[in-house]
């Protein structure tokens, strides 16, 4: 199991139930915070994030995952190095992305598996809210759950913690 040891700030990550096809994330750390609405098209980007964090959470370099707000674009870029890892957010004005266009609205830094608990520990408590929540009506999209089991695995949780 990684170890989440050493972190030099905690993040807290909130994923909103989805509504009429949009889901507000909040990530908060003592470096700052965002907050954005998101919709479930054009990009399954809440499954992309799943296997973003799997692949670091498996000693993986990181990655991209967009995601659509009309009419910005966001960018949740994953980069690892050693037992650390960082989140940058770039927000982009339109969904051209030009490249001079993008912003940066929060970054992070701290250990790699406390990044990728941050996240798991609010996926899971997604998953669990899905049945009442209609999650599938309301992202439009299904809950990640192979996925969601791959990251469980390259985290090492408890088979208790990964099942309904």
């Amino acid at each position: 199991m990684l170890s989440s040891a050493g972190m030099s700030e905690q993040l807290r990550v909130s994923l909103e139930s989805p509504q009429s096809g949009w889901m507000s994330v909040r990530l908060l750390a003592e470096g700052g915070q965002f907050l954005a609405a998101f919709g479930h098209a054009p990009y399954d980007s809440l499954r992309d994030l799943v296997v973003v964090l799997s692949s670091l959470a498996a000693g993986g370099a990181g990655g991209a995952v967009r995601w659509n707000a009309e009419p910005s674009e966001y960018d949740f870029v994953f980069t690892a190095a050693g037992e650390g890892a960082g989140l940058r957010v770039l927000r982009y004005p339109d969904h051209r992305r030009e490249p001079a266009s993008a912003q940066t609205a929060f970054e992070h830094t701290g250990a790699r598996a406390a990044l990728c608990l941050a996240f798991w520990r609010e996926l899971r408590s997604l998953r669990e809210r899905a049945a009442t929540d209609a999650f599938e009506q309301n992202w439009r999209r299904p809950f990640p759950e192979r996925e969601y089991q791959q990251l469980s695995a390259a985290l090492d949780t408890p088979p208790q913690d990964r099942e309904r």
